[in-house]
C-alpha cells in the first residue's frame, strides 16, 4: 500500500539568524531496525525518494529533506556552502531526536554532502549509500551558460524551469558557485571507513561516464552496482532494482563487509592508476 507522504512532512528549524526551516518527511515505525536519512542532489527535492520511502519504511525509520533553498524549504540569500549544509542536517537531525547511527543515502550532488557528514561524524554513520554520485560535478555548457546570467535575468526565468527543477534559478545559482563547482571527491573518497554502497545506472548522461565508474574503486572496500538500463535519476527510474540493492547491502552483516574489503582491496592493488590517479593527483 502506497504512503501518502505529505502526512508526514514537519518543517523543523535550522537556523535563528537567519531564520531557516527545512522541510522534512519523517516517518518512524513503533519498532525499527535503521534510521535511513535520504538526501537529494543538485535541483531535487524529498520526493524523489518516494519509492524508497514507502519500501523501507515498513522496517525502519526512514527522514527525507528538502535541502536549504530546495522543495518545501525556506530559500535565504546568502551562504549556501557546504559547511552551511552540513550544519544544517546536523541541525535538521537533533530537532528530530535522532541519537543512534543513522544510514545515509545521497543522490547525485546529495551523495557529496553525505560523504562529507560520513568523513566529519565517522561513528554516527552506519553506512554510506551514494547513488548516481560522481567525483566531481561538471555540469554540460549549456547550463554553464545559463548560470553566468545575470541573476536578475535568472529570477525572471522561475516560471520557466519551475516544473522540473526543485530550486529556483537564483538558488541553483548559489549552490552551483559556493558549493557544486568547487567540490571534489577524489580527495575525499578514500578516507571513508564506513561500509559504502555506490549505486548507478548505466545510461547516466548528465555527467561523464568514467566520473561515476571511478567512484567505487576510490572508496575503500565500496560496494558497485550497475542497474543497468537507467538515466541520472536512478532510484526512480529503476526503483525496484535500487531497493534490492539498498535492502541486500542492509541485510550484510560488519564482519562479512569487512571480509569483502579486503578481499577488494587486494584486488584494486593489483589494478592500473584509475582516473582520479591519473587527472587529480594523489
Amino acid at each position: 500500500m502506497e504512503i501518502d507522504l505529505e502526512l508526514y512532512r514537519r518543517e523543523v528549524w535550522v537556523s535563528i539568524s537567519p531564520p531557516v526551516q527545512l522541510s522534512v518527511i519523517d516517518i518512524a515505525p513503533e519498532h525499527h531496525r535503521y534510521t535511513i536519512v535520504f538526501v537529494h542532489g543538485y535541483g531535487g527535492d524529498a520526493t524523489q525518494w518516494q519509492y524508497q520511502l514507502n519500501t523501507f519504511s515498513v522496517d525502519h525509520r526512514v527522514i527525507a529533506l528538502d535541502l536549504r533553498g530546495h522543495g518545501r524549504s525556506d530559500r535565504p540569500q546568502g551562504d549556501y556552502s557546504m559547511p552551511r549544509i552540513q550544519e544544517d542536517l546536523e541541525s535538521a537531525l537533533d530537532v528530530l531526536g535522532v541519537t543512534g547511527k543513522i544510514v545515509l543515502v545521497g543522490h547525485s550532488f546529495g551523495g557529496a554532502v553525505v560523504t562529507e557528514y560520513a568523513l566529519a561524524k565517522p561513528n554516527r554513520v552506519e553506512r554510506l549509500i551514494l547513488i548516481a554520485t560522481a567525483g566531481e560535478f561538471r555540469l554540460n555548457p549549456l547550463y554553464r551558460l545559463l548560470l553566468r546570467l545575470p541573476l536578475p535575468l535568472l529570477r525572471s526565468s522561475s516560471p520557466l524551469v519551475h516544473k522540473w527543477l526543485s530550486a529556483p534559478p537564483a538558488v541553483m545559482h548559489a549552490w552551483y558557485y559556493q558549493n557544486v563547482l568547487p567540490w571534489n571527491g577524489w580527495r575525499l573518497f578514500s578516507g571513508l571507513a564506513v561500509p559504502t554502497l555506490v549505486v548507478r545506472g548505466h545510461r547516466d548522461r548528465v555527467f561523464n561516464k568514467a566520473l561515476f565508474e571511478e567512484v567505487s574503486r576510490t572508496i575503500p572496500g565500496a560496494e558497485d552496482v550497475d542497474v543497468g538500463a537507467s538515466g541520472h535519476l536512478v532510484m526512480l527510474e529503476r526503483r525496484q532494482a535500487v531497493n534490492r540493492a539498498i535492502q541486500r547491502f542492509l541485510d550484510q552483516s560488519q564482519s562479512s563487509w569487512r571480509s569483502e574489503s579486503a578481499d577488494t582491496e587486494n584486488h584494486q592493488s593489483q589494478k592500473p592508476e584509475g582516473l582520479h590517479g591519473a587527472q587529480h593527483g594523489a
